[in-house]
């Protein structure tokens, strides 16, 4: 039966693969992507640090508020370095193909396969695929990687 303007046709897109699946390309050295995601989960957890401590110093007794105050600016200390630090590495693991920062969120177009969690960028929607599942889709090319597959230029 010849296909009818009727027929609901399939979308021509090529679909993503997801980052586990056997299509995502692996990457030639993965220390940099490691220790990026790594320090961005430590700057988010000194966010974490400095909202509980914020809270804590609003509603402590007054004798223990020279101690909650000291916390406190220790708690930014640590936000500051850990923001720093994991900025720099961010910036320095660059997607093998189209050697962008897969990592860090730009006013670049993004590409039409790249995804995000709703209420965060897609940065943070990397990070947070490459820690949960170890690979990540680059939001400028669209490439799926895989953290845990082995490199054949090794």
């Amino acid at each position: 039966m010849p296909r009818s303007e009727h027929t609901p046709r399939r979308d021509k897109r090529r679909r993503p693969y997801s980052s586990t699946s056997k299509g995502a390309r692996s990457v030639p050295h993965k220390k940099p992507f490691i220790v990026a995601v790594l320090l961005a989960l430590v700057f988010y957890v000194s966010i974490i640090a400095l909202v509980t401590t914020a809270i804590a110093f609003i509603f402590v007794s007054p004798e223990l508020k020279k101690t909650a105050a000291k916390v406190l600016v220790g708690c930014l200390v640590l936000l500051a370095g850990s923001w720093l630090c994991s900025y720099i590495k961010r910036k320095g693991a660059l997607c093998p193909l189209c050697r962008s920062t897969p990592y860090l969120d730009n006013m670049a177009h993004k590409h039409e396969l790249a995804l995000r969690l709703k209420p965060l960028n897609y940065g943070t929607t990397a990070i947070i695929s490459t820690a949960l599942k170890l690979g990540w889709i680059c939001m400028y090319c669209g490439t799926a990687y895989n953290l845990r597959k082995k490199s054949k230029q090794l």
